[in-house]
């Protein structure tokens, strides 16, 4: 599956979802991941015009990474079949999360029992309302 990670380095998730104008977009499976393109989007001053244009332009992914989404904003993400994650240091860690750690983690939940939002995101991937075994 493809997921996306709102970044204004390539490196780390550091960018809000309407303000992003990088999102570096990865395929990953049970067996490994590996990064695939930069999509880039250009400074757009009306916000649902800005929003529109990032979920048409990022259609095909199942999940994207952000380091903060508003409200409005996520409801519609959602809406159109993309799932929105928040990822972002803790008061613990308070520096933005890199994007390969992330994606060792999914990795790793994916080769184990995936939660049931992301089992849900899987089965519509491969277009199998069976139980399936990970």
């Amino acid at each position: 599956m493809k997921v996306g990670f709102a970044t204004n380095d390539n490196i780390l998730i550091n960018d809000h979802f309407g303000w992003a104008k990088n999102f570096a977009i990865y395929e990953i499976n049970m067996d490994g991941f590996k990064f695939l393109e930069n999509r880039y989007f250009e400074e757009e001053l009306e916000e649902l015009n800005k929003v529109d244009r990032k979920i048409e332009g990022l259609r095909d992914l199942k999940i994207v990474f952000v380091e903060s989404i508003g409200g409005t904003a996520a409801a519609r993400v959602v809406k159109s079949g993309i799932h929105p994650v928040v990822k972002k240091g803790d008061r613990l860690k308070p520096a933005p999360v890199k994007i390969e750690e992330v994606m060792e983690e999914l990795q790793a939940v994916l080769s184990k029992n995936p939660p049931p939002w992301l089992k849900k995101i899987i089965l519509k991937e491969v277009g199998d309302t069976a139980e399936i075994n990970i």
